[in-house]
């Protein structure tokens, strides 16, 4: 799905803090936007990858030794290849072709797809971080979680203007230790406002 440049706002600022804890050696970001993720992780993971229906707007993801894939999803990533998939899909339940860089489809058909597609790419033992906003039903996304074994679990909130955004957790059932919630701590709350960066 094409649509405009997404430009880096509180919601990317929610995913990066998400992954502040993690490192290992192979990162896929599904939805990569404009590249920043994927510079931040090269820090801490051997193999970056993101993949987007847009080459990246920032150029420097490509000094930092990431790899951009033009894709829809993960549709072209091989199997179990991938310690941890991330993604911040447009989740607002809208048309899709209402605002591509917002829209997740009226009943979020787009953060669906991107979760059956990590589910596809992340290795048995790996984890699967995104996000999603208070508007979502979680039940769906858990059941499609469970339907690969796979539990999933809130690990930070955060109150952005008219929102709640909540990053979540999905990890093999019984596989890959227990879940841990950033920074040690239990998931967390905050209700800073910034404008967009």
């Amino acid at each position: 799905m094409r649509g405009p440049a997404y430009t880096s706002s509180e919601d990317s600022a929610l995913l990066r803090k998400a992954l502040e804890t993690r490192k290992g050696g192979r990162f896929l970001e599904i939805g990569a936007g404009n590249g920043g993720t994927l510079v931040e992780l090269t820090k801490r993971y051997g193999l970056v990858v993101g993949t987007d229906t847009m080459m990246p707007a920032m150029a420097d993801w490509k000094d930092s030794g990431a790899n951009f894939v033009l894709a829809d999803g993960a549709s072209c990533i091989r199997r179990s290849a991938f310690d941890l998939v991330a993604f911040n899909p447009p989740y607002v339940p809208v048309k899709a072709e209402e605002d591509a860089t917002v829209g997740g489809g009226e009943q979020l058909e787009v953060p669906k797809a991107f979760l059956r597609d990590s589910l596809k790419v992340v290795r048995r033992g790996g984890e699967i971080l995104f996000l999603l906003n208070n508007e979502a039903n979680l039940d769906e996304f858990r059941r499609i979680c469970a339907g690969k074994g796979f539990d999933l679990k809130a690990i930070v909130t955060q109150r952005v203007f008219f929102e709640e955004l909540t990053a979540y957790s999905a990890k093999a059932i019984g596989r890959g230790g227990s879940h841990h919630q950033v920074g040690g701590a239990p998931a967390e709350t905050s209700s800073r406002r910034h404008p967009s960066h």
